[in-house]
């Protein structure tokens, strides 16, 4: 998840291949998250944010898509993110949990929420660095 994008764009094909870039990036994003994300979501209450989830999950581009294609599902995981982030930041570091199960190892939830906001906000700001390209 810690991988570094350069954004410097000169021409058409570099574009193209920061989108696949950032389809990568957000698909190993939801690999690597959307369990943790659901955990903390069910725990703090926000069970709405699962459509969401869910949302991002139903996403899908055909092989035969063109750039613009591309760029419309981008932007609409965009969209689901920014929704997600808001969520995800409303919720208090010290909120009192529904259930007590869900997370591996001693961390406390502050923990899981700081570091699944941050990672959030990167993987917005990469698809918001691909799509004003």
């Amino acid at each position: 998840m810690n991988s570094i994008i350069l954004t410097h764009v000169s021409s058409p094909a570099d574009s193209q291949l920061l989108l696949e870039a950032a389809l990568e990036r957000l698909g190993a994003w939801l690999d690597d998250e959307r369990d943790t994300l659901g955990r903390i979501f069910a725990q703090c209450g926000r069970r709405h944010a699962a459509a969401a989830l869910e949302g991002l999950d139903q996403l899908h581009l055909e092989p035969s898509s063109d750039e613009a294609a591309l760029r419309d599902l981008l932007d609409e995981a965009r969209a689901s993110l920014n929704f997600l982030c808001d969520i995800l930041c409303a919720i208090p570091s010290r909120c009192r949990l529904e259930t007590a199960w869900g997370f591996p190892g001693p961390a406390p939830l502050h923990v899981h929420l700081g570091w699944s906001a941050a990672r959030l906000v990167d993987l917005i700001s990469t698809l918001d660095r691909a799509l004003a390209s």
